[in-house]
């Protein structure tokens, strides 16, 4: 019997090789991945000797498994899409000129209020291309444009496009077979109310102070020469900070409160909208608004860097146009918000009742372990996402060929995530049921002899725990009572390299899962703790980097820009452990 470093060593090969072809070949996500699948395939039916049909069928639930994943990307970014045809996110960007123009108000309102709002009905990278456009029109240097970006939706991801982290990433790799394990098992819904709610804790903390820290490093890197340090920055962030904190707290508040009384997919919807209607109020009465303006240095002063070597008259030309009525224009995401709100409301008691309605197969190639189903009802992107995309057109009377251009943009920008979806979560089923059916096969035996001809013994499976099986075990060895410290870490790593924190939960949500287990402490918070770090490494993420300077117009500055945001990235994954040991130790040392 091989021990647990061995097997943990052999497991790690598949994710090694996938994040090693992302980070230092280039390759894109879908490639490396599906190398990572096929070197994950070899193992399984070689070293762990997997039955072949069983392979088979747990591969055809890893793509099965990733539908509803595509569904929810896909109906975020129809929606995001016909608010761009029709004119509505021009219209917004016009709202925003108009409310302030001190610099630090203007980006606690988009990164504290606007942002929430787009991750939690988008999410998957929209809110950073959305606002770091939205703030260069505004007169940010690109560079701050983008960083800041980054920098404010690290709190968001969690809990974005109405909870896909947790409903199609958690949920996609922690079923009720696994749960069942359990000395004191919980269902599903259990389980990820629990995680949902630890989340929550720990993002509504870090809310709190995100706006002021945000404030602090906007002075800090883009300030005048004498603000350009600790002292300048704090002397300048100090006017703005009750402000800062007052969003800070209550966005915190909110987004806690749903996460732990309401549920996964409004914690970021009602945090944004709430915290945004309050800041207007707030700015617009000058409530401890402070009283002299800050602004940036001259625009002729702007380095060749802050600029990200665009021009000046390149970024003076990007004025947003009113094209409707403001509230016109936020109806969509009001009618998102309110369908969100009033089928997942406890009192309600839908929730069970829009599950009931399902569609799926009942058992995949004779295997009733792996039973698949979509509850199209309750499912996010099928309700609400693409009946209000669809309602937006009719609302805005739009043309049938912006109706097409929406449709054909979407498709176009889902297909390579559906691709990557597919073969990672097939990927990691592959890892996680490799430890069931291994009783020998044509494959194992092959390998046998490989390893006969090579001077080494030939194995036997049996009683192998699976690949991720074995690398939970490595990691609980490993990190042992600072598994809580170390958790976020692993979760942002995820994020680094693939620039999703579904998949990064998908990947390693399960492994976090085992490990806790094995260490004994509360799986549940873990689990929280690797979903918080996936957000954590959303602003560090080669991908999301990547793709808002295309968006703004600066590739080429992506090492700029991550030489910035590893600072806060840093701070959040620290702050996450620390409050995670808090509750795992002491706040909550019997939570499941």
């Amino acid at each position: 019997m091989a021990s647990t470093g061995m097997l943990a060593l052999a497991a790690v090969v598949p994710i090694a090789i996938a994040f090693g072809l992302l980070v230092i070949a280039r390759w894109s996500a879908a490639r490396s991945m599906g190398v990572g699948w096929l070197v994950a395939t070899g193992l399984g039916l070689g070293y762990w000797q997997m039955d072949p049909t069983w392979w088979a069928a747990v591969a055809i639930y890893g793509v099965l498994e990733a539908l509803p994943i595509i569904l929810i990307v896909f109906g975020a970014i129809l929606l995001m899409n016909y608010l761009d045809v029709s004119g509505a996110i021009s219209t917004i960007r016009w709202h925003f000129s108009g409310i302030s123009t001190d610099r630090r108000i203007q980006l606690l309102l988009i990164g504290l209020g606007f942002e929430t709002i787009i991750e939690g009905v988008a999410g998957f990278g929209t809110p950073g291309a959305l606002a770091a456009p939205l703030l260069i029109g505004l007169g940010f240097p690109p560079l701050g444009a983008a960083v800041f970006a980054l920098f404010f939706n690290a709190p968001n991801p969690q809990f974005g496009a109405a909870g896909t982290p947790i409903l199609g990433g958690v949920n996609s790799v922690i079923g009720p077979d696994k749960l069942a394990q359990a000395s004191e098992p919980i269902t599903k819904t259990e389980f990820q109310g629990l995680v949902s709610a630890y989340s929550g804790v720990m993002t509504g903390l870090t809310f709190v102070f995100w706006g002021a820290l945000g404030i602090f490093l906007l002075v800090y890197w883009f300030g005048n020469d004498g603000e350009r340090s600790l002292r300048g920055a704090a002397r300048a962030t100090a006017p703005v900070a009750p402000f800062a904190f007052v969003l800070g707290t209550v966005a915190g508040v909110t987004q806690w409160a749903v996460a732990w009384f309401v549920g996964t997919e409004l914690p970021s919807i009602v945090a944004g909208f709430v915290v945004f209607g309050l800041g207007l109020v707030m700015a617009s009465r000058g409530i401890l608004v402070p009283r002299d303006t800050w602004e940036f240095p001259e625009r002729e002063s702007w380095s060749d860097k802050w600029l990200g070597g665009l021009s000046l008259d390149s970024i003076e030309d990007d004025d947003p146009q009113k094209e409707m009525p403001v509230w016109l224009a936020w109806t969509p995401y009001l009618l998102v918000g309110a369908i969100l709100l009033i089928t997942r409301w406890p009192t309600l008691d839908l929730v069970p009742l829009l599950q009931d309605y399902t569609v799926g197969i009942p058992t995949v190639l004779g295997y009733e372990e792996l039973e698949w189903s979509i509850r199209y009802l309750y499912l996010p992107g099928t309700m609400p996402f693409i009946p209000v995309a669809i309602l937006t057109g009719l609302l805005y009377r739009m043309s049938g060929q912006k109706t097409r251009k929406a449709w054909g943009e979407s498709i176009r920008q889902v297909a390579p995530a559906a691709l990557t979806l597919v073969v990672v979560v097939s990927l990691t089923q592959i890892m996680i049921q490799s430890g069931a059916y291994n009783t020998g096969n044509s494959v194992a035996d092959a390998t046998n002899v490989l390893l006969q001809g090579v001077g080494f013994d030939s194995i036997d499976a049996s009683g192998f725990p699976g690949m991720m099986d074995a690398l939970s075990r490595a990691v609980a060895l490993g990190a042992g009572g600072a598994l809580p410290a170390v958790a976020p870490w692993i979760g942002a790593l995820g994020t680094f390299v693939t620039g999703s924190n579904t998949v990064s939960d998908i990947l390693f949500a399960s492994l976090q899962y085992d490990a806790a287990g094995d260490v004994g402490i509360s799986r549940s918070i873990i689990v929280a703790i690797q979903n918080v770090g996936g957000g954590v490494g959303n602003m560090v993420s080669v991908q999301n980097i990547a793709a808002i300077c295309g968006v703004v117009g600066i590739t080429g500055r992506e090492g700029d820009i991550l030489r910035k945001v590893i600072v806060p990235t840093v701070i959040f994954a620290l702050f996450t452990g620390a409050v995670g040991t808090i509750l795992v130790y002491v706040a909550a040392p019997g939570a499941f």
